[in-house]
């Protein structure tokens, strides 16, 4: 079942929201355990037998971290360990155990066929024992059940802490009908599938459309390589972000804050605030329990090591393949030249130009690193980088155009066939030039959603806020208007509906 479909809009979280506030009205823990096991039929909507695998998961960490919150500080350790190295061995097993074998005999790893959810709660659950380990919280099973398997953030985050959730699902003031919360999550809801279905979703099939022509081995022009790499930032960006947004705002019908996941990333002016920025719940816990106990209170040549490990470990939690090794790779060594260039020239105050291009240098070096997120294996990235090179060559002169609308404008004169043909080839199309330049100005000048409506989680970090003027949200019948407006937009644009990118991550 996913979020933008029509069964969850109009049954499913409908029913879902009545029935916890229905069962609050009996007790606290009714409601957890509904909401739990509404939770649970959502991730059994895809394949049912799987759904033993999370409730499996939930039972053993619990059960370890009861025995670790009863053990003496050096008995605890070591069963933290072991629980995460078993929360490990289970993900290796089902994301990368074909992987690993390619690597010892040679032969050609298959992507493999992860069951959903697997790597968010994998760090959910490790982040957890860890937490137990350093904090010895009283435990609750209930409260716990509900804190991993609650479906707005269940299947793709963002990720979430013991220490924020557990204490909210804790709050028996929360389990009442909050009508202003109501408003503001079904906003936000509304915000973040407008950005997948209006925004992400019409820049696949040109995305699809160069990525696969440098997977076939077919000729890629510079200029639909360069697009082709700007059009799958703004396409992720928006699927991703967007589903964070609707996660977010799902969380909030039940009362429960969950983190924002980005802060306007691509207006980042460096690499370290890039990563500051995107996919903010992962990097953070990243940091917390892979860079932090190498890198903390040594010299540079270990906080450079911990840096690249930690961007490593990113790059291979997001798939199994030498593509995500070396997009953690490249994004680390962007990081290191970044952190270089700062200790030699310091964080002072830059101009308006000296801004200006460090969000460009910034944006153009993502999108480099992105051509290996996105490509099927290396020889396709590469075959993407050398177009971008420029060593790529034309597309065949006698090849139809890619769509009716290029071919209009070439037959009534209002460019010429030779110029598409050099300039995008086969492989991209003025419409998804046009279509592209438009994400990215949303992205880079329109408050993001969060900005809009001024939500925050806990104490997370606000510097990179803008302040929004007369955009700024607030419960009136104009917003009530303007939602509605948008959600009929992208309701109406829903067509076929599609899977969010990072479900399959």
């Amino acid at each position: 079942m996913l979020f933008n479909s029509p069964e969850f809009i109009f049954l499913f979280l409908p029913a879902a929201v009545l029935l916890h506030f229905m069962l609050a009205r009996r007790s606290v823990e009714a409601a957890i355990v509904g909401t739990t096991t509404t939770s649970l039929v959502f991730y059994a909507w895809w394949n049912p037998p799987f759904v033993a695998l999370p409730v499996a998961s939930i039972l053993a960490n619990f059960w370890l971290a009861r025995r670790m919150v009863a053990a003496e500080p050096a008995v605890s350790r070591r069963l933290m360990v072991a629980g995460i190295m078993a929360n490990l061995l289970v993900l290796c097993h089902y994301k990368y155990a074909d992987f690993l074998l390619s690597i010892v005999d040679g032969h050609k790893a298959v992507p493999p066929n992860v069951p959903l959810a697997l790597s968010f709660t994998t760090f959910v659950q490790i982040a957890f024992l860890v937490h137990v380990h350093q904090r010895r919280p009283s435990l609750d099973f209930k409260r716990y059940a509900l804190f991993v398997a609650f479906f707005p953030h269940l299947i793709a985050g963002p990720i979430v802490r013991w220490s924020s959730l557990g204490r909210q699902i804790a709050d028996k003031g929360r389990y009442r009908v909050d009508w202003d919360n109501i408003a503001l999550g079904l906003t936000i809801f509304t915000f973040g599938l407008a950005k997948k279905v209006l925004l992400a979703d019409p820049l696949s099939p040109h995305v699809a459309g160069v990525f696969d022509a440098a997977a076939r081995g077919d000729p890629v022009t510079a200029c639909a390589a360069w697009l082709g790499a700007f059009a799958f930032i703004a396409q992720i960006y928006f699927d991703f972000s967007g589903y964070s947004d609707m996660a977010v705002g799902l969380g909030l019908l039940f009362n429960f804050r969950l983190p924002v996941n980005f802060a306007a990333p691509l207006r980042a002016t460096s690499m370290v605030d890039l990563w500051r920025r995107w996919h903010v719940t992962l990097s953070r816990l990243a940091r917390d329990l892979i860079y932090v106990p190498i890198a903390l209170g040594h010299g540079t040549l270990r906080r450079s090591f911990g840096l690249m490990l930690t961007m490593v470990v990113i790059g291979v939690w997001h798939g199994a393949g030498w593509t995500f090794v070396m997009w953690g790779a490249l994004n680390g060594l962007l990081l290191l030249i970044n952190q270089a260039w700062l200790a030699v020239w310091g964080a002072g105050r830059r101009s308006p130009a000296g801004r200006l291009m460090g969000w460009a240098l910034t944006f153009t070096a993502f999108s480099v690193g992105g051509v290996f997120f996105r490509a099927i294996d290396i020889d396709a990235a590469w075959h993407m980088l050398t177009a971008m090179s420029g060593f790529g060559g034309p597309a065949g002169a006698a090849a139809p155009f890619v769509t009716d609308w290029d071919g209009w404008l070439v037959r009534h004169d209002y460019i010429s066939g030779d110029f598409v043909r050099a300039w995008f080839g086969t492989t991209w199309s003025m419409i998804g030039t046009l279509w592209t330049c438009v994400a990215l100005a949303i992205a880079w000048l329109v408050p993001d959603t969060m900005e809009i409506v001024d939500y925050r989680e806990g104490d997370a970090q606000s510097d990179w806020r803008r302040q929004v003027g007369p955009l700024a949200w607030r419960p009136t019948p104009a917003t009530l208007a303007l939602t509605t407006a948008m959600f009929i937009a992208a309701f109406a644009s829903l067509g076929q509906v599609s899977e969010f990118l990072y479900y399959q991550f």
